[in-house]
């Protein structure tokens, strides 16, 4: 290629470039403000929660019919489970809404509309193979979350050892509340306070009687070993949170359990900080800047004119 042919693909592509502008890249959002809430906390369990108490709680749909729990990270990014994925993985067919009490707004409810949000691509766990371990995935949203009083995100934490043994977390989410009684009308965010549960003593109440589970690094146990506070069916994909110093921290991921509330059978959970690498690489990655495709184009037309032309001659 002559020196005219390469200027002028040079002036070109530097003409382009800010049409082709990158997203800024997302690696550090996670360290931005999270965890705040403007709603105080009351001590119950099982009992209707209040408007904005849990601001980073959202309800991920499909064909808009509430199907998972979810939670707010940044803008553009959600965490919930991957099990929630089982009859679809097409992003058009899942949007996530945040900002709302209840599971079912009213047609007219003109704010959960613009507080309903696209997704734009989702990823799965590489090790999530439809069984109980690697229970995790990240939703990134087609258009950036409005924060608000009542949408704010969640902390994450690459270790949440210094949880173990808490007793007073929080499990929030729509789903059933009992074993045999689905959420009533007008579907109202529930919350209830549990116990994490240590590993050595989850694998122990997991040996016992006719069910035979191992725990291990990938779970976290919460609940109550006499039963009675735990999550249920409809809740997957929503988080269990602790706070520290006023500040409110992701500590699971609903995922599965052995009926609801059972004696002896905690409620298991995705250990979130054993994923904190994974989601920080998934940020970083689909932050990247990604190629203009129109650009291939541009050369391979610029490599051929001049035969063009001479053809022509």
């Amino acid at each position: 290629m002559g020196a005219r042919a390469g200027a002028l693909l040079l002036a070109l592509l530097l003409a382009r470039a800010p049409l082709g502008k990158p997203e800024p890249q997302e690696a550090n959002l996670l360290s931005g403000p999270c965890g705040q809430r403007t709603i105080p906390p009351r001590v119950v369990g099982g009992e209707d929660s209040v408007l904005g108490r849990w601001p980073w709680q959202g309800s991920l749909r499909l064909w808009d019919s509430h199907t998972c729990g979810a939670s707010l990270l940044n803008r553009r990014w959600v965490l919930t489970a991957a099990h929630c994925f089982e009859q679809s993985t097409d992003p058009f067919s899942w949007s996530v809404q945040f900002g709302e009490l209840t599971s079912m707004p009213s047609f007219w409810n003109l704010q959960a509309y613009y507080n309903r949000y696209q997704v734009e691509r989702i990823y799965l766990s590489p090790k999530f193979v439809g069984s109980v371990s690697y229970d995790i995935a990240m939703v990134k949203l087609s258009t950036s979350v409005v924060y608000s009083n009542h949408i704010q995100p969640i902390c994450l934490l690459a270790s949440t050892l210094e949880f173990e043994n808490r007793t007073d977390c929080w499990v929030t989410g729509w789903g059933a509340i009992a074993e045999d009684k689905p959420l009533p009308s007008p579907y109202t965010l529930q919350e209830v306070q549990v116990a994490i549960i240590n590993t050595s003593m989850c694998n122990h109440l997991y040996k016992r009687s006719d069910f035979h589970m191992n725990i291990w690094g990938d779970m976290v146990c919460a609940g109550d070993p006499q039963g009675g506070k735990d999550a249920c069916f409809g809740d997957s994909g929503g988080p269990l949170v602790c706070d520290k110093a006023g500040r409110w921290y992701q500590v699971g991921i609903v995922s599965w359990g052995i009926g609801c509330g059972r004696p002896n059978r905690p409620g298991v959970y995705t250990n979130v900080s054993q994923h904190f690498r994974w989601i920080q690489k998934q940020m970083t990655q689909s932050g990247m800047p990604r190629p203009d495709p129109s650009l291939p184009l541009l050369l391979l037309s610029l490599l051929w004119a001049p035969r063009l032309l001479q053809l022509e001659a």
